[in-house]
Protein backbone atom coordinates (compact mmCIF):
# COMPACT_ATOMS: atom_id res chain seq x y z
CA UNK A 1 0.00 0.00 0.00
CA UNK A 2 1.26 3.11 -1.05
CA UNK A 3 1.61 6.03 1.79
CA UNK A 4 2.84 8.90 -0.27
CA UNK A 5 1.51 11.87 0.73
CA UNK A 6 1.15 10.98 4.63
CA UNK A 7 2.05 13.40 7.36
CA UNK A 8 2.33 11.70 11.07
CA UNK A 9 1.89 14.79 13.74
CA UNK A 10 3.24 13.57 17.19
CA UNK A 11 2.37 15.09 20.24
CA UNK A 12 5.20 16.58 22.80
CA UNK A 13 4.11 14.24 26.04
CA UNK A 14 5.16 10.94 24.06
CA UNK A 15 8.69 11.80 24.18
CA UNK A 16 8.29 10.17 28.10
CA UNK A 17 9.83 7.50 28.26
CA UNK A 18 6.85 5.08 29.04
CA UNK A 19 5.64 5.43 25.82
CA UNK A 20 8.45 3.92 24.14
CA UNK A 21 6.99 0.64 23.70
CA UNK A 22 3.59 1.26 22.58
CA UNK A 23 5.21 3.94 20.28
CA UNK A 24 7.56 1.22 19.07
CA UNK A 25 4.86 -1.30 18.43
CA UNK A 26 2.52 1.35 16.41
CA UNK A 27 5.74 2.38 14.63
CA UNK A 28 6.39 -1.18 13.82
CA UNK A 29 2.79 -1.86 12.82
CA UNK A 30 2.73 1.15 10.44
CA UNK A 31 5.79 -0.41 8.63
CA UNK A 32 3.88 -3.85 8.19
CA UNK A 33 1.36 -1.93 6.62
CA UNK A 34 3.69 0.12 4.26
CA UNK A 35 2.03 3.10 5.82
CA UNK A 36 5.04 5.69 6.13
CA UNK A 37 5.49 9.57 5.60
CA UNK A 38 6.15 12.58 6.70
CA UNK A 39 7.27 13.05 10.41
CA UNK A 40 6.43 16.58 12.25
CA UNK A 41 6.57 16.75 16.48
CA UNK A 42 4.13 19.16 18.33
CA UNK A 43 6.82 21.34 20.94
CA UNK A 44 5.79 24.23 23.15
CA UNK A 45 7.58 26.76 20.84
CA UNK A 46 6.42 25.45 17.48
CA UNK A 47 3.00 26.44 15.76
CA UNK A 48 1.08 23.60 14.79
CA UNK A 49 -0.80 25.69 12.49
CA UNK A 50 2.81 26.74 10.43
CA UNK A 51 4.17 22.85 10.84
CA UNK A 52 1.28 21.43 9.19
CA UNK A 53 0.57 23.92 6.76
CA UNK A 54 4.34 23.59 5.70
CA UNK A 55 3.59 19.64 5.12
CA UNK A 56 0.65 20.62 3.16
CA UNK A 57 2.41 22.57 1.04
CA UNK A 58 5.36 19.86 0.25
CA UNK A 59 2.49 17.29 -0.80
CA UNK A 60 0.50 15.83 2.37
CA UNK A 61 -2.68 14.92 1.48
CA UNK A 62 -3.46 13.27 4.82
CA UNK A 63 -2.99 14.31 8.40
CA UNK A 64 -2.30 11.74 11.25
CA UNK A 65 -2.62 12.67 14.90
CA UNK A 66 -0.45 10.62 16.83
CA UNK A 67 -1.51 11.10 20.87
CA UNK A 68 -4.74 11.70 22.37
CA UNK A 69 -8.38 14.03 22.10
CA UNK A 70 -5.82 16.83 23.83
CA UNK A 71 -3.62 16.79 20.47
CA UNK A 72 -6.79 16.87 18.12
CA UNK A 73 -7.67 19.87 20.07
CA UNK A 74 -4.00 21.15 19.32
CA UNK A 75 -5.01 21.04 15.60
CA UNK A 76 -8.76 21.15 14.88
CA UNK A 77 -9.31 24.58 15.46
CA UNK A 78 -7.84 25.08 11.78
CA UNK A 79 -7.16 21.53 10.13
CA UNK A 80 -10.66 22.14 8.30
CA UNK A 81 -9.31 24.67 6.30
CA UNK A 82 -6.60 22.66 4.93
CA UNK A 83 -7.17 20.54 1.43
CA UNK A 84 -6.44 17.23 3.94
CA UNK A 85 -7.69 13.80 5.18
CA UNK A 86 -7.41 13.53 9.03
CA UNK A 87 -6.44 10.57 10.75
CA UNK A 88 -6.14 9.34 14.26
CA UNK A 89 -4.22 7.08 16.15
CA UNK A 90 -4.44 7.41 19.61
CA UNK A 91 -1.78 5.87 21.84
CA UNK A 92 -3.64 7.08 25.78
CA UNK A 93 -6.22 8.92 27.45
CA UNK A 94 -8.51 10.64 27.50
CA UNK A 95 -9.41 9.22 23.53
CA UNK A 96 -13.35 9.22 23.98
CA UNK A 97 -13.07 10.54 20.55
CA UNK A 98 -11.27 7.67 19.18
CA UNK A 99 -14.38 5.91 20.57
CA UNK A 100 -16.76 7.45 18.89
CA UNK A 101 -14.70 7.17 15.80
CA UNK A 102 -14.62 3.60 16.32
CA UNK A 103 -11.14 3.52 16.90
CA UNK A 104 -9.01 1.67 19.11
CA UNK A 105 -6.03 2.84 21.35
CA UNK A 106 -2.28 1.70 20.50
CA UNK A 107 -1.15 -0.38 17.48
CA UNK A 108 -4.72 -1.98 16.34
CA UNK A 109 -5.69 1.85 15.10
CA UNK A 110 -3.46 1.29 12.17
CA UNK A 111 -5.42 -1.12 10.78
CA UNK A 112 -8.10 1.55 10.98
CA UNK A 113 -5.84 3.75 9.26
CA UNK A 114 -4.86 1.20 6.06
CA UNK A 115 -8.72 0.67 6.11
CA UNK A 116 -9.14 4.14 4.75
CA UNK A 117 -13.04 4.27 5.61
CA UNK A 118 -13.79 8.11 5.58
CA UNK A 119 -16.73 9.93 6.84
CA UNK A 120 -16.97 13.74 5.62
CA UNK A 121 -18.35 15.61 9.00
CA UNK A 122 -20.03 18.77 9.33
CA UNK A 123 -17.73 21.31 12.12
CA UNK A 124 -19.08 23.65 14.27
CA UNK A 125 -17.38 27.11 14.65
CA UNK A 126 -17.36 29.27 17.56
CA UNK A 127 -16.14 32.64 16.01
CA UNK A 128 -13.11 31.65 14.41
CA UNK A 129 -12.82 28.71 15.85
CA UNK A 130 -13.45 25.51 14.72
CA UNK A 131 -15.55 22.37 16.92
CA UNK A 132 -15.24 18.94 16.02
CA UNK A 133 -17.36 17.66 19.92
CA UNK A 134 -19.31 20.20 21.20
CA UNK A 135 -18.58 23.85 23.07
CA UNK A 136 -19.67 23.38 26.94
CA UNK A 137 -20.88 25.73 29.60
CA UNK A 138 -20.95 24.48 33.27
CA UNK A 139 -22.88 25.90 36.27
CA UNK A 140 -24.19 28.77 33.54
CA UNK A 141 -27.34 31.58 33.10
CA UNK A 142 -26.09 32.37 29.70
CA UNK A 143 -28.59 32.14 26.68
CA UNK A 144 -28.00 30.71 23.63
CA UNK A 145 -30.05 32.85 20.79
CA UNK A 146 -31.52 30.55 18.75
CA UNK A 147 -31.01 31.62 14.76
CA UNK A 148 -32.24 35.25 15.60
CA UNK A 149 -35.83 34.00 16.34
CA UNK A 150 -35.75 33.35 20.33
CA UNK A 151 -33.41 32.85 23.24
CA UNK A 152 -32.73 29.71 25.67
CA UNK A 153 -31.48 29.35 28.81
CA UNK A 154 -31.18 27.19 32.10
CA UNK A 155 -33.98 27.94 34.73
CA UNK A 156 -32.09 29.10 37.76
CA UNK A 157 -28.59 28.21 36.34
CA UNK A 158 -27.82 25.08 35.22
CA UNK A 159 -25.31 23.79 31.88
CA UNK A 160 -25.35 24.87 27.85
CA UNK A 161 -23.74 22.18 25.87
CA UNK A 162 -23.99 22.74 21.75
CA UNK A 163 -22.99 19.71 19.95
CA UNK A 164 -21.37 18.43 16.98
CA UNK A 165 -20.12 15.03 16.99
CA UNK A 166 -21.25 15.01 21.05
CA UNK A 167 -20.49 14.70 24.14
CA UNK A 168 -17.08 13.70 25.36
CA UNK A 169 -17.70 13.24 29.17
CA UNK A 170 -16.81 10.14 30.59
CA UNK A 171 -20.58 8.28 30.10
CA UNK A 172 -20.71 9.50 26.65
CA UNK A 173 -24.51 8.92 26.52
CA UNK A 174 -25.53 12.01 24.53
CA UNK A 175 -24.61 12.16 21.08
CA UNK A 176 -24.81 13.97 17.66
CA UNK A 177 -25.12 13.90 14.32
CA UNK A 178 -22.03 15.83 12.47
CA UNK A 179 -23.72 15.10 9.17
CA UNK A 180 -26.94 16.28 9.41
CA UNK A 181 -26.20 20.31 9.09
CA UNK A 182 -27.03 21.17 12.32
CA UNK A 183 -26.07 21.91 16.09
CA UNK A 184 -27.78 20.81 18.91
CA UNK A 185 -28.19 22.67 22.01
CA UNK A 186 -28.83 20.86 24.86
CA UNK A 187 -29.88 22.58 28.19
CA UNK A 188 -29.80 21.25 31.30
CA UNK A 189 -31.05 22.57 34.52
CA UNK A 190 -29.28 22.24 38.06
CA UNK A 191 -29.33 18.84 39.29
CA UNK A 192 -31.14 17.96 42.53
CA UNK A 193 -27.41 16.30 44.13
CA UNK A 194 -28.97 14.91 47.18
CA UNK A 195 -29.42 11.60 48.04
CA UNK A 196 -32.60 8.82 47.71
CA UNK A 197 -35.14 8.96 46.11
CA UNK A 198 -35.37 12.71 45.25
CA UNK A 199 -32.63 12.24 42.48
CA UNK A 200 -35.63 10.54 40.12
CA UNK A 201 -37.81 14.37 40.16
CA UNK A 202 -34.34 16.12 38.44
CA UNK A 203 -35.72 18.14 35.38
CA UNK A 204 -35.11 16.32 31.83
CA UNK A 205 -32.74 18.24 29.54
CA UNK A 206 -34.42 20.57 26.84
CA UNK A 207 -33.02 20.08 23.24
CA UNK A 208 -33.19 21.90 19.80
CA UNK A 209 -31.45 22.25 16.93
CA UNK A 210 -29.97 25.52 14.93
CA UNK A 211 -27.97 26.44 11.98
CA UNK A 212 -26.42 29.56 13.40
CA UNK A 213 -27.06 31.43 16.73
CA UNK A 214 -24.86 33.50 19.32
CA UNK A 215 -24.14 32.37 22.85
CA UNK A 216 -24.81 35.64 25.47
CA UNK A 217 -24.39 36.74 29.10
CA UNK A 218 -24.48 39.17 31.36
CA UNK A 219 -21.08 38.34 32.76
CA UNK A 220 -17.89 36.78 31.18
CA UNK A 221 -18.58 33.71 30.77
CA UNK A 222 -16.32 30.42 30.74
CA UNK A 223 -16.87 28.39 27.42
CA UNK A 224 -15.25 25.11 26.58
CA UNK A 225 -14.28 24.25 22.97
CA UNK A 226 -13.77 20.88 22.64
CA UNK A 227 -10.82 20.89 25.62
CA UNK A 228 -10.13 24.43 25.14
CA UNK A 229 -11.64 27.05 27.19
CA UNK A 230 -12.10 30.64 26.48
CA UNK A 231 -13.55 33.76 28.16
CA UNK A 232 -16.28 36.15 26.67
CA UNK A 233 -19.71 38.03 27.54
CA UNK A 234 -20.52 36.97 23.36
CA UNK A 235 -19.94 34.21 21.37
CA UNK A 236 -20.98 33.84 17.40
CA UNK A 237 -21.81 30.10 16.45
CA UNK A 238 -22.44 28.30 13.20
CA UNK A 239 -22.44 24.74 11.78
CA UNK A 240 -20.26 24.48 8.44
CA UNK A 241 -21.27 21.30 6.71
CA UNK A 242 -19.47 18.26 4.98
CA UNK A 243 -16.25 20.44 6.12
CA UNK A 244 -13.74 17.59 7.63
CA UNK A 245 -12.66 14.38 5.95
CA UNK A 246 -11.66 12.27 8.60
CA UNK A 247 -10.95 8.54 8.57
CA UNK A 248 -13.11 5.71 11.02
CA UNK A 249 -13.67 2.48 11.88
CA UNK A 250 -16.69 0.36 11.47
CA UNK A 251 -17.40 0.56 14.86
CA UNK A 252 -18.25 3.95 15.04
CA UNK A 253 -20.61 5.82 16.67
CA UNK A 254 -22.11 8.87 14.65
CA UNK A 255 -25.29 8.22 15.84
CA UNK A 256 -28.28 11.14 15.11
CA UNK A 257 -29.93 12.70 18.18
CA UNK A 258 -33.83 11.83 17.86
CA UNK A 259 -36.13 14.37 16.42
CA UNK A 260 -35.30 17.92 15.92
CA UNK A 261 -37.86 19.07 18.35
CA UNK A 262 -37.92 21.56 21.29
CA UNK A 263 -38.25 19.01 23.92
CA UNK A 264 -39.24 19.69 27.68
CA UNK A 265 -39.54 23.14 27.42
CA UNK A 266 -40.89 23.56 30.98
CA UNK A 267 -37.31 23.16 32.31
CA UNK A 268 -35.57 26.38 30.25
CA UNK A 269 -36.66 29.98 30.09
CA UNK A 270 -37.33 30.20 26.55
CA UNK A 271 -37.96 34.60 25.21
CA UNK A 272 -37.77 36.26 22.00
CA UNK A 273 -34.64 37.25 20.89
CA UNK A 274 -34.18 41.58 21.36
Amino acid sequence: MSSAGYAFIYDDFLNDRKYERPLAELEARLASLDLTGRVGRLTLFRSAKDLIESLVSQGVSTVVIVGNDRTLDKVMWFLPDLDVTLGYLPVDGPSRVAEILGIPVGSEACDILAARLIETVDMGKLDDRYFLTEVALEQTTAAVDIEGKFRISPIAGGSVYIRNLGSVGEQGEASADARDGLLEVVVQPQEDKRGGMRRRNNPAATRIFMRFGEIVSNDPAEVKVDNHVVNSMKFKIGIVPKKLKIITGRRRQLLPAKGGLLKNAANANLSASK
